[in-house]
């Protein structure tokens, strides 16, 4: 059992000056996954959460420039923070079109592409490598022949990867396997990078569908689902436990 987040997608609240209208909403759409239901679909049923909390600590989203006093942002976690610890430029939920995507998105792309750069300057200055995929596939398919100690040893034996090894600063600061990491395409990494901005483990959509983490097309989808809503849409994190 653990917790994690979800990005809940609900309508807005009928009367926006109740304050537990976006709770009960979100309650509404989280209950067909409780572990509790009542009106269980078959007797195996074993749900996704027992418990949950409005709280978006790790993942805030930012806020649209001009909008930070705006009432209808979630504010408050009911996990950790207080609004008072919150900055005034983040918010743990609120209206889709009051919720700035982009900033966070932006940094990231720039981010990437600096560290792309960065080592393709420095793989340029040494013979080419391979990636550890094809060493440990070797070995996964050939065991006795080709065990994955020697493997490791001949993926580590290229001086790219070697000039790695040596420095306990780039070994410090670069993955095991940087080649297969970074790839060859520059704008594939960097937009695989921009994809894992925004995305919690699931997403909870409008129309009641929970959709569970699952590598990059997932990270694209949450995306581009997000990015498409009505901006009245309330997209608001929330930790649960399963």
């Amino acid at each position: 059992m653990a917790k994690q987040r979800i990005t809940v997608c609900v309508p807005p609240p009928s009367d926006p000056a109740d304050p537990d209208a976006l709770h009960r909403s979100i309650r509404e759409a989280m209950a067909p996954y409780s572990y509790d239901r009542e009106d269980r679909p078959h007797p195996d049923w074993v749900g996704e959460w027992d418990y949950w909390f409005v709280s978006g600590s790790n993942c805030p989203f930012a806020v649209l420039p001009g909008h930070e006093d705006d009432t209808r942002l979630v504010r408050y976690d009911e996990w950790e923070k207080s609004s008072d610890e919150l900055p005034r430029g983040r918010c743990h939920g609120g209206p889709r079109g009051l919720l700035d995507l982009d900033t966070d998105r932006q940094a990231a792309a720039h981010e990437a592409a600096r560290r792309w750069d960065e080592w393709a300057r420095f793989a340029a200055g040494h013979p080419p490598a391979l990636p550890a995929g094809p060493y440990l596939d070797r070995a996964y398919l050939d065991p006795v022949g080709y065990p994955e100690k020697r493997a490791r040893a001949e993926y580590a034996a290229q001086p790219l990867i070697r000039a790695i090894l040596e420095d306990p600063e780039l070994e410090d600061r670069l993955p095991y396997d940087p080649i297969g990491f970074f790839g060859p395409d520059r704008e594939a990494f960097v937009a695989d990078r921009v994809a894992e901005v925004l995305p919690t483990p699931a997403l909870l959509t409008l129309d009641g569908r929970w959709v569970e983490y699952g590598g990059p097309d997932y990270r694209r989808e949450f995306n581009a689902y997000l990015d498409t809503l009505p901006p009245e849409t309330m997209v608001v994190r929330v930790l649960y436990h399963s």
